[in-house]
């Protein structure tokens, strides 16, 4: 028997104590942390907080869920250019604050420090979920495997490769516009028109699908065709269907997972019912890839990214078999969503605004679309082009561009940020500002983009980072818009609900 004290107690007595007391210490030492650290970060503007214990990770849940918008917009307004949201160390022992800023100030010293704030955080969820690829390697230095894979891609965006995949991006163009004509004729119909109520996103993001699958590794995919109606003849079989919605619906799992992990405890990725998800989302993807490696089946008569990257090296240096294939997905998954959402958000601004549809039809009325080389979009569509620049400004894909710091460091003279902190430079606020665009800031007028983005705008991020496939985006989007419009007339239906971003 233990003696306290002189006197002897029990052993179920001492273990109850122990019991009691444990707990009670755990949440003495808990809330001591959380105070210091309250006070640590008193200067930053800070949501309110439910408790030191806790901090913020209620709000964090809010502005990492899939309805952000509002509620970073609320912040902003709230709480100024440049706020915070501090994290339990507890949970988050490597990120315990996460900084939000729409300060040009306070961007360009992130800009100038470079060396300092690291564009591909480690710690997080993110560098556990991308493909390791372009999008999640960590730049280390020119002999980096970022940097040989970043000099191995670039090529797959000029001239030569751009006019290259023309044909398969007119191609696939061409399926959408039968698959469209398919459900129009089982539309309502009058005298001299005929129409259908459809989900324009839905269409968008599979014929980006169809066309990255086409010009990335030479596969035929055909997720537009899941659009025809049941009972048409070139309707796809039940298995086929499946197959296709199977990898769409992969790659949607994958960018919710990659955008939810970077802002949550590294553990919770393991919660089973997210997990067994996640597993079958790796093979569904790596399946699809494996299959074209392994199989030979690249259609190696047309210009693809793949064929590219196999045959790619510099001084004998090539990517591996398991590089290959990390690189086609990180290129599949960043190049059709961003793609096939931006020119949604185009398409429902055209037929929310009647005259903008009507000089577009104008401008591409005159052309050959069917048979245009994508080196021509630009100059052949100046008025489409700021059409689909305007839409991505007023409503941007990518709302926040991240860097994490890589040591302590005080930001703009006040901002107290250790090691670890992830930075967010908030595209979203840059892209509503009224100082830089004007009071007519959430009109959508095209015209404002005749001189093109200013320097403090940053749709496709910034400095050695910035979207390698920038230039596809572009001419792919501005593409679409074109011919659907020229082929098409859109409306919105009486009574619609306006869309929301998710």
């Amino acid at each position: 028997m233990p003696s306290i004290g002189g006197v002897d107690v029990p052993n179920w007595c001492v273990a109850a104590g122990a019991a009691v007391l444990t707990p009670a210490a755990v949440y003495a030492y808990l809330l001591r942390q959380g105070r210091a650290r309250q006070a640590f970060f008193a200067d930053t503007p800070q949501p309110k907080e439910p408790g030191p214990i806790f901090a913020g990770i209620v709000e964090l849940e809010k502005i990492q869920g899939q309805r952000p918008i509002e509620p970073v917009k609320k912040h902003f307004k709230d709480l100024g250019l440049t706020w915070g949201v501090r994290l339990p160390v507890w949970l988050f022992p490597n990120m315990e604050f996460m900084l939000f800023t729409a300060d040009p100030a306070i961007i360009g010293e992130i800009q100038s420090k470079k060396d300092l704030f690291h564009s591909r955080p480690s710690g997080t969820g993110f560098d556990t979920t991308m493909p390791k690829g372009l999008l999640a390697l960590r730049n280390t230095g020119p002999q980096s495997s970022w940097a040989l894979h970043r000099r191995l891609v670039a090529p797959l965006f000029s001239d030569k490769f751009l006019e290259g995949y023309s044909s398969q991006v007119s191609e696939k163009a061409d399926m959408l516009r039968f698959v469209l004509n398919a459900n129009i004729q089982e539309g309502e119909a009058g005298e001299g028109w005929r129409e259908v109520e459809c989900d324009i996103q839905n269409y968008m993001k599979f014929v980006t699908l169809d066309v990255i699958g086409s010009i990335g590794f030479g596969f035929n995919s055909k997720a537009t065709m899941t659009l025809l109606p049941e009972q048409h003849p070139k309707a796809l079989s039940k298995a086929e269907t499946e197959r296709e919605l199977s990898f769409s619906d992969a790659g949607e799992l994958l960018l919710f997972e990659t955008q939810r992990r970077t802002g949550e405890p590294s553990f919770a990725k393991y919660w089973p019912p997210r997990y067994m998800r996640w597993l079958s989302v790796q093979k569904v993807l790596g399946k699809r890839v494996d299959e074209v490696l392994e199989s030979g089946t690249v259609d190696n008569s047309r210009l693809n990214m793949l064929k590219a990257l196999q045959d790619a090296h510099e001084e004998g240096r090539k990517m591996s078999k398991a590089e290959l294939r990390d690189e086609i997905l990180t290129l599949l998954m960043a190049g059709h969503e961003t793609t096939g959402y931006t020119t949604s958000w185009a398409l429902l601004e055209v037929a929310r605004n009647p005259e903008v549809q009507e000089k577009i039809l104008a401008e591409a009325s005159t052309l050959d679309l069917d048979n245009m080389q994508l080196t021509h979009v630009q100059g052949s569509l100046p008025y489409t082009w700021m059409v689909w620049q305007e839409a991505l400004r007023l409503h941007p894909t990518v709302i926040g561009h991240v860097r994490q710091a890589e040591a302590d460091v005080t930001l703009g003279g006040k901002y107290s940020i250790p090691r670890g902190t992830l930075l967010v430079i908030s595209q979203l606020m840059l892209a509503h500002n009224e100082d830089t665009w004007g009071s007519d800031v959430m009109d959508f007028r095209p015209e404002r983009m005749e001189k093109g983005y200013p320097d403090m705008y940053l749709p496709f991020g910034f400095g050695g980072r910035a979207c390698i496939g920038k230039r596809l985006a572009y001419v792919e989007g501005v593409y679409l818009l074109a011919f659907i419009v020229k082929n098409f007339n859109l409306r919105i239906q009486e009574g619609s609900p306006a869309p929301t971003p998710k």
